[in-house]
Parts: C-alpha cells; structure tokens; sequence
C-alpha cells in the first residue's frame, strides 16, 4: 500500500497526544512556535519569557515559555524541525489547550532576487512529505486556510512579504535540480520542510495554524547559495519574531471578540 493510501477516517487513533499530555487548565489559546533555539534565545531576551510547563511524549521534551503582552500570554517554543516532529508537538500543544498557531522559520528560495531575510507567506503546499497523507485525503496540494488573514496582517503591520505556494519535503539532501524545477513549474516559490503536514493536521484538529517564512538560502543557481541559513542576525530574527507576536496578538483578538 502506498503512503498516499495512509488516511483513515473509518477507525479510531491508537496513541492519542491527550493520552501522554496532561491538559493545563488556563494554557494559552495562541502559540508562537519558532524553528531556531537560537531566535528562541533572543526572544527570551526580549520579552522576558517565564517556563509554562513541559510537553513530554516518546519523540522528546519541548519547553513552553509564556510571553505576556498588554494582558494578554502566549505560549512560546521552539519546534522541532521536520513535518512528523513539528505535527506531533502541534499535538501536543492542542491537548494542552492550545487552538491557534504562529509558526515563523527558514525557507530556500527559487529566485534569488529575493533578498535573504523577506517574508513569504506559503498559501498552500505541494505535499512531497509523508505525515500530512496520514491527516488528510490523498493530493498533491494542500491548501494553508489562514494566508488570506496572514496577509491582512502584514499588510496592516506594513511588512513586506511574497504570498505562494511552497514545496515541502522532509528529504534536503535529496532535493534535486530536476525535481526543483517541476515545483518551480508548478509554481512553487519555495521550499521548506513543515507547510504541508501542519496544514494537513491544522485542518483536521479544527485549530487556526498561521505560517511565515524568511528567505534564507537560494536554489536559483547552478550551484546552491546558502546565503543566510541558520546565521541569521540577531535583529532580523526578533522583526520576525515582532511580526509574529503581531499575527498572534490579531489571532487572540479574534478569538476574544
């Protein structure tokens, strides 16, 4: 049976996140999730983060910070990278109490007139990862339901930023050139290795998953440019980190109202 047969929705879960988390009674609704420790670190810094709690399960330990802001907290922590690792902590963090996200990480270009450091806002995924077959039908794409309302918001913050669809794929050592070029057909922007499972799982929990992007490396080269990945300065990672507090404040807003 191929991966994409993997849906069920005829029979029940075995191993549920709610039976290895406990639920926090007052958890923060909306949470920020960062792929870098190092903006994590930063944002420690910035905002004075204090421990929440700790989500604990077979695939680790992944520390909860809150951040209080005019009233209101959020949860902050940083995601394990990859679609099956960064789901099965959004799992987590939805047992705990958790029904909307901000997640903001890297991605690699497929032109490299976009400057290292600019937002992109994937609006769906080209689904080239095994977890999202396991929580959603079959397909080649998968669609991110909350661009539109990203957008919204950076447009009233005044960030700049590039809206389109991405490629997600958990193997980057084995993206190749010819490959690269058929998502680039298919109009594709970007790559990154979390858009499509987070959606996918967003969409049958029933939870708001907002994502963002920065260009960090390029691919539009006959040899890769890794540019920006994984040194990005201190500034332009708290921007990013300061236009997702936006989006989740905005979240939080919409939610209370």
């Amino acid at each position: 049976m191929p991966i994409t047969d993997s849906y069920d929705d005829t029979s029940a879960e075995i191993i549920r996140a709610c039976d290895v988390i406990t639920p926090c009674p007052g958890f923060p609704t909306v949470a920020i999730a960062t792929f870098s420790p190092a903006t994590l670190a930063l944002m420690q810094a910035e905002y004075g983060l204090t421990p929440l709690t700790t989500t604990s399960a077979a695939i680790g330990t992944v520390q909860a910070w809150a951040l209080d802001d005019g009233g209101q907290r959020f949860a902050v922590y940083a995601s394990p990278m990859g679609a099956p690792f960064a789901t099965a902590v959004l799992e987590q963090f939805i047992a705990l109490g958790t029904s909307a996200f901000v997640f903001f990480g890297e991605c690699g270009v497929f032109d490299g007139a976009i400057p290292a450091g600019h937002i992109i806002v994937p609006t769906r995924a080209y689904r080239d990862e095994g977890t999202s077959y396991h929580y959603a039908p079959a397909a080649d794409w998968i669609d991110v339901a909350t661009a539109d309302e990203t957008e919204r918001v950076l447009s009233a913050a005044g960030a700049p930023y590039i809206a389109g669809p991405v490629w997600t794929t958990d193997a980057f050592f084995r993206e190749t050139r010819a490959v690269m070029e058929r998502r680039r057909q298919a109009g594709c922007i970007a790559v990154d290795m979390e858009c499509s499972a987070l959606a996918a799982a967003a969409a049958l929990r029933g939870v708001a998953v907002h994502q963002i992007l920065w260009a960090a490396d390029s691919l539009d080269a006959d040899t890769w440019d890794a540019r920006v990945l994984g040194a990005m300065p201190a500034e332009p990672r708290l921007a990013h980190a300061r236009i997702a507090l936006e989006i989740a404040r905005h979240v939080a807003d919409t939610i209370t109202s």
